[in-house]
């Protein structure tokens, strides 16, 4: 497209709010996958931790860095759509 001078359509807001909420699904997906992997549940969905073996905190950081970066790339999206600044938050955490 360079070559012949035409431009690269940059994509909508919707589009990239689309594609970055589909990442966080596949991310929180990979993330409680990973625990269904590893934990035993009681009554249902519930994990249970109490009689869970030990888990490497190293793939446990692995899988939430993964979904926890999914998460930050969409924000600012939701920020700007809603006219959110910082001042705006709390952040009481």
């Amino acid at each position: 497209m360079l070559k012949n001078n035409d431009f690269i359509k940059e994509p909508s807001k919707k589009e990239t709010i689309l594609k970055n909420l589909n990442e966080l699904f596949v991310s929180r997906a990979k993330f409680y996958a990973f625990f269904d992997e590893n934990i035993a549940k009681i009554k249902g969905d519930i994990f249970d931790f109490e009689n869970a073996e030990a888990l490497n905190a190293k793939k446990v950081y692995e899988r939430f860095y993964h979904f926890d970066y999914a998460i930050r790339k969409l924000l600012p999206s939701v920020y700007s759509a809603y006219e959110i600044k910082d001042s705006d938050l709390s952040k009481d955490f």
